[in-house]
């Protein structure tokens, strides 16, 4: 039952960005702004991670299974990438690269603000005991 949450929450989130994308015209992929939408939602509480990690880990296992029809529809043009491969391999190898140093700027930027707003309260705490 908890995977089956855990899917329906993820799907929303997909669902989400896909009409954010498509309301508002942003220049993002839908899928990625219900990645974005969940990121925020996870680092607000808004949605606890235990209601998705079930999920997320047997999604993630089983990634390769996705990734199959993509591989037999790239069969079809093998010429013309062998033809030019830089294209490809730079954004096979730079977009990747650009998604996780965003995404981790982003995360250790909001924890260290999180962090920073729990010492000012325990700071806050201490000067009002003495």
């Amino acid at each position: 039952m908890k995977t089956i949450k855990g899917v329906l929450i993820l799907l929303a989130f997909f669902g989400m960005g896909t009409l954010a994308n498509k309301w508002l015209h942003v220049p993002l992929p839908g899928n990625l702004l219900g990645m974005l939408l969940l990121t925020l939602a996870l680092c607000t509480g808004l949605v606890k991670l235990e209601w998705v990690e079930t999920a997320s880990n047997l999604l993630i296992r089983h990634m390769m299974l996705f990734f199959v029809p993509i591989l037999v529809g790239v069969t079809a043009y093998l010429k013309w990438i062998a033809g030019d491969p830089w294209p490809i391999v730079s954004s096979l190898v730079l977009g990747p690269l650009a998604v996780m140093l965003v995404s981790g700027r982003v995360v250790q930027w909001y924890l260290n603000r999180h962090k920073q707003k729990m010492e000012h309260h325990q700071l806050e705490g201490r000067m009002l005991d003495v």
